[in-house]
């Protein structure tokens, strides 16, 4: 006899055999009859910057504030000043046509 036409979940067991046979060597397979309520996060999901995360092979570029580079507050300090320097910009006059400024200004010449 045909069956009612309707489509049913497959149980939870067939599908968990089904699935820990698919499995790749090495793969562990973890099956609950509620996967979103007894699911943990892996270790790269906790921390995506962890070893694990970060094994995926691809290349990564490296942390350049990382180890050995100091990251806390400064230690020292050069100075203070008192009275800071202005510079009018208006003050300073244009450059003379065909002056190596004047090239480097319209892209002409690379400044050295």
């Amino acid at each position: 006899m045909m069956g009612t036409g309707r489509v049913t979940a497959e149980p939870t067991r067939q599908k968990c055999l089904r699935e820990t046979r698919e499995a790749r060597p090495g793969e562990i397979v973890v099956c609950a009859p509620d996967q979103d309520k007894y699911r943990v996060q892996s270790t790269s999901q906790e921390d995506p910057l962890s070893d694990q995360a970060l094994n995926d092979g691809r290349l990564t570029p490296p942390d350049v504030a990382g180890n050995g580079i100091f990251k806390g507050k400064a230690t020292a300090t050069f100075g203070k000043v008192e009275k800071p320097y202005l510079i009018d910009l208006k003050s300073i006059p244009e450059a003379p046509a065909g002056s190596d400024a004047d090239k480097i200004a319209k892209g002409e010449m690379r400044a050295h």
